[in-house]
């Protein structure tokens, strides 16, 4: 993984020349054409400049084409049908910062007041539905790439993305505001996130010092009521917000910290009736939104809500080597129908829980919804530290979950490995949801639910056994066995600051057989995707627990993995952009 520290600065070499530019008071535009030049002089830079790069292998000319936008920072900027190729692909730089507060008055009061009146109209009091007023925003654009920008102060979002495709976002640095990136449309796909930063907050701000409910409280959830007086509406957004987009989205390498949600997507295009039979569609007929998503090398911190969130449908999600610092809920998984979901070597730990107000406790998965899963959800070789934390699976069910070879710590706390209630017996056949408010289900059999191999260390030397007698259904595989984390730690050959739960070598020799099935697969063995003719991949015994695993082990499972998005531009183009 790269450096984090690439995600505070601006690398772009003409982004660290110094220019002295005024900008005008009136909004102006001026085109200027220069028909090739070898090198941009840097001490000629204006506030933005976009630059089309021929992209040719082994050519040292480019040409460029340079519009010079003399845009007031302080006012919304918004680009239309910019039309680069995959070779020749618009790069977009920008010398100062960009900081753009469309609420006309303080964050905190513009954000309370769309809050209540949205309360009051009988809606959830949220404000991240207004992503759409951006700082800039590119509409109907194709084969952009943003490059080294500066967002400070950007309310209530910095950059919407409004039907566009193959869209790159780099090394761009976002500091407070509602909502860091905002998608919306069915047209748009082909994102990639790569090197960002987003910090939403002051240094653990939401965690102890600004209550849950202050944020996203409700009169459903919290006793004091909606909205009141004092609260800070203005932190309930995300990161990435998708509104009903297509998919091919690709968030890599950056760093988000200090604040509420972290990827955020909404589906609602793909509600089907209550009398349609979602077990008779096939893979992508009538699938129209939130698939085909990569979340890789990421690192969340003190993330006060959830990490990773798709509400209501999703389909061909990987979620892989990422680590997750305090963070109170790294999945939320409140489905109708999703499925084929692949999370693995992730670290995650909760040493210092949020202290201000409720919802302090943490979990590893907020579930809930219907959970007609059309593909599995397979949780496997992932690492888990609960200094203070209550329990992996809190509450209610996760249809279709299949849960190898995990490595999970709790080292305090009684809440267990399955919630509060884990002891409290009742039949599926009865109720199925009958107290599954305070416990996570045990109707393993007719939800599809598999969980063996798992290395289960709780604190009282509670045995695994206990939890099969209480009717969770454990394989054979799983044990009591310590993975001996006492905390995160430095990596040995890692980049400074970065940490992980280092597995021990027994760890990496154990682990049972299991079989992932990818997407497409019906019980038939056939489907609407072939992948060599395979639908399923065989995974032997011993090939480790928890997270931690080797190059090999990680090209292994990116080579089954082949749905997930392309670079969106030509390789080439953006070697040619870096080194101008």
């Amino acid at each position: 993984m790269a450096t984090r520290q690439h995600c505070r600065t601006l690398p772009h070499r003409l982004l660290n020349q110094r220019t002295n530019v005024v900008a005008p008071a009136a909004v102006a535009y001026k085109l200027v054409r220069k028909p090739t030049v070898e090198t941009p002089q840097p001490n000629r830079l204006t506030l933005f400049q976009i630059f089309w790069g021929r992209g040719m292998a082994g050519s040292k000319s480019k040409h460029y084409e340079t519009e010079v936008l003399k845009d007031d920072p302080t006012r919304p900027i918004v680009r239309s049908n910019l039309r680069g190729t995959y070779d020749r692909p618009i790069v977009i730089t920008c010398k100062s910062k960009i900081s753009v507060n469309t609420f006309g008055t303080r964050p905190d009061e513009g954000a309370n007041r769309i809050a209540y009146l949205r309360q009051e109209n009988g809606f959830y009091p949220s404000v991240g539905q207004i992503s759409d007023q951006a700082a800039l925003t590119l509409s109907g654009c194709q084969f952009v790439v943003l490059k080294g920008l500066k967002f400070k102060d950007c309310w209530p979002a910095a950059l919407n993305l409004d039907n566009c495709q193959n869209i790159v976002v780099l090394d761009c640095d976002f500091g407070p505001c509602t909502v860091a990136i905002g998608a919306n449309g069915v047209d748009t796909r082909d994102i990639w996130i790569e090197r960002c930063s987003f910090k939403q907050t002051g240094w653990r701000d939401l965690w102890d010092r600004i209550e849950w409910r202050q944020v996203h409280g409700s009169y459903e959830n919290s006793t004091v009521g909606g909205v009141v007086e004092g609260d800070q509406r203005q932190f309930d957004g995300d990161f990435f917000r998708a509104w009903n987009i297509a998919g091919n989205v690709t968030i890599r390498d950056c760093d988000i910290e200090d604040a509420f949600n972290g990827i955020h997507f909404f589906n609602s295009v793909d509600d089907l009736p209550d009398d349609e039979d979602r077990s008779a569609a096939r893979f992508n007929n009538g699938r129209r939104s939130a698939s085909n998503v990569l979340i890789e090398n990421n690192r969340f911190a003190r993330i006060r809500d959830n990490c990773i969130e798709p509400e209501d449908h999703a389909w061909n999600w990987v979620v892989r080597s990422n680590t997750f610092d305090d963070c109170y809920a790294p999945y939320s998984f409140e489905l109708q129908r999703a499925g084929w979901f692949y999370i693995y070597d992730n670290h995650h730990w909760l040493e210092k829980p949020a202290t201000a107000g409720g919802r302090t406790g943490g979990s590893g998965f907020k579930l809930g919804g219907r959970q007609a899963n059309e593909g599995d959800f397979y949780v496997f070789n992932n690492s888990w530290f609960f200094k203070h934390g209550e329990r992996l699976f809190r509450k209610r069910a996760l249809g279709r979950l299949k849960h190898f070879n995990n490595a999970v710590k709790l080292k305090k706390g009684t809440r267990r490995l399955f919630g509060k209630n884990w002891m409290r017996r009742n039949e599926c056949e009865e109720d199925p949801r009958e107290g599954e408010d305070n416990r996570f289900t045990r109707c393993w059999k007719s939800l599809d639910i598999v969980m063996n191999g798992d290395w289960i260390h709780e604190k009282g030397g509670l045995d695994w056994r206990d939890y099969v007698k209480a009717g969770y259904n454990l394989g054979d595989g799983t044990t009591n066995n310590d993975p001996g984390y006492s905390g995160p730690t430095k990596r040995p050959k890692g980049v400074d600051g970065e940490r992980w739960l280092k597995p021990s070598a027994e760890m990496k020799e154990a682990g049972v057989a299991w079989t992932m099935r990818l997407p497409g697969f019906d019980e038939a063995g056939k489907g609407g995707i072939s992948y060599q003719d395979r639908y399923e991949v065989s995974i032997a015994a011993k090939n480790g627990v928890g997270a931690g695993m080797s190059d090999a082990r990680l090209k292994f499972f990116k080579d089954q993995l082949r749905f997930v998005p392309d670079f969106p531009v030509s390789r080439v183009s953006m070697n040619a952009a870096n080194s101008a």
